[in-house]
């Protein structure tokens, strides 16, 4: 799963012919809510925190 850019080639190619395609930023988020849960002992934003990362990719 690559998460930048979240649009590929590969993926553009694989949509283009009919299949479902999922970009690699939800894995990112996950791994990112796990690791600031263990850190911080809260529960991440996980929301927010797609979007933050959504607005660097510009998707």
């Amino acid at each position: 799963m690559i998460p930048n850019p979240p649009r590929t080639a590969f993926l553009s190619a694989a949509a283009a012919q009919g299949a479902s395609t999922l970009d690699g930023l939800g894995m990112l988020v996950y791994q990112g809510a796990i690791a600031f849960q263990m850190w911080t002992g809260v529960e991440a934003p996980i929301p927010v925190m797609r979007r933050a990362l959504e607005q660097v990719f510009g998707t």
